[in-house]
């Protein structure tokens, strides 16, 4: 849905930013959150993988690279 331009100028003078610079902003955040947690994700099976302690398998791991990758793929589609 689009603001009209009284909206858009109500939340500008509200804010003191504009409504495209606070939606890029938010969904910056959110693909880095993504990114962080799809990598801390990633790594964790790494070690487990790295370390034989657990029946981590280096499937599990390609598994979620690949999955980190679809997920990140797809946010930055949403998002942009």
């Amino acid at each position: 849905m689009e603001a009209n331009s009284k909206q858009a100028q109500s939340f500008l003078n509200a804010t003191g930013v504009s409504m495209t610079d606070m939606a890029l902003l938010l969904g910056g955040l959110v693909v880095v959150s993504i990114m962080l947690w799809s990598a801390w994700v990633t790594l964790s099976y790494y070690e487990q993988w790295a370390s034989k302690k657990n029946d981590v398998t280096f499937y599990d791991v390609l598994t979620s690279a690949v999955r980190a990758a679809v997920l990140i793929s797809l946010t930055l589609y949403i998002v942009s």
